[in-house]
C-alpha cells in the first residue's frame, strides 16, 4: 500500500516542488493532496487520513500549531513534519509538544528533506541538524523565564517592544509614537511578531503577554 502524504502550504509553487520531488525520489509514496490553508489541512486530513501531513507553520486561517493541536480529533494517526522558514527554538519546542515528528528549515536539502519523511515512517522523530544545534543550545544556556521565553525567542528586541505595548493596549499611532517610528512601521512589525507566534488576534496577543508575564494584570 502506497504511503499517503498531504501537503499544507500556502504557496503553490512550493507544494508543487515538494510532491514532485517526493514522486521522484519515494516511488512508494503518493501525494494525495495540498492544502493552502490551514482550515483546509484539517478537512483534508479528515477526507484522506493520510499518513504523514507535511505542515507549514505560518498558514492562512489556521496557524499550523492550531492544525497540529486540533488533528488527533480529525486523524488520530497522521504523523506531523514540520517544514517552515522559522527554525528558532520556540517554534520548535512548541511544536513538539503539539506532537510533530520533525521539523525541517525551508532552507534544508532535498534529501534532508527525504530523510525526515522517511525517518517519520518508521516511527523515529527527526530534526534538522541546524535545528536541533539551536534547541541543544537554548538547553544549555536557557534564556531568563524558562522554557516559556523560548516562545519568544524568534522576536527582535524591536518586535518585543511593540509586542509589550500592543498588549497593553497601545495603537499603532502610540506604538509609532513611543517608539519613534512610522505607524507603518509599527504595523508591519505587529504583523510580523504575530506570525511568528502564530498569533491571529490581540486577544491572544495579550493572553500570551499575560501568561509570560510581559505586563501585569
Amino acid at each position: 500500500m502506497a504511503v499517503r502524504i498531504l501537503l499544507a502550504d500556502d504557496h503553490t509553487i512550493l507544494r508543487e516542488g515538494i510532491r514532485g520531488l517526493i514522486e521522484a525520489r519515494m516511488p512508494e509514496a503518493e501525494v494525495v493532496g495540498g492544502a493552502a490553508t490551514g482550515l483546509e489541512a484539517i478537512e483534508m486530513c479528515a477526507k484522506f487520513q493520510p499518513d504523514i501531513l507535511l505542515l507549514d507553520i505560518s498558514m492562512p486561517d489556521l496557524g499550523g500549531l492550531e492544525v497540529l493541536a486540533e488533528l488527533p480529533n480529525v486523524s488520530p494517526k497522521t504523523k506531523v513534519a514540520i517544514l517552515s522558514q522559522y527554525s528558532d527554538p520556540g517554534y520548535v519546542m512548541r511544536a513538539l509538544r503539539l506532537g510533530a515528528k520533525a521539523y525541517i528549515p525551508k532552507k534544508a536539502l532535498a534529501q534532508d528533506l527525504i530523510a525526515a519523511i522517511r525517518a517519520v515512517l518508521e516511527g523515529r522523530t527527526y530534526l534538522d541538524p541546524s535545528v536541533a544545534h539551536l534547541v541543544v543550545q537554548a538547553a544549555i544556556n536557557p534564556v531568563e523565564g524558562g522554557d516559556e521565553d523560548l516562545e519568544i525567542s524568534g522576536l527582535t528586541a524591536r518586535e518585543r517592544e511593540v509586542l509589550k505595548l500592543t498588549a497593553e493596549g497601545k495603537t499603532a499611532k502610540d506604538v509609532a509614537k513611543a517608539l519613534g517610528i512610522s505607524v507603518h512601521t509599527a504595523n508591519r512589525h505587529r504583523a510580523n511578531l504575530m506570525d511568528k507566534l502564530d498569533i491571529h488576534s490581540k486577544a491572544e496577543l495579550v493572553k500570551l503577554a499575560i501568561r509570560l508575564k510581559i505586563i501585569a494584570i
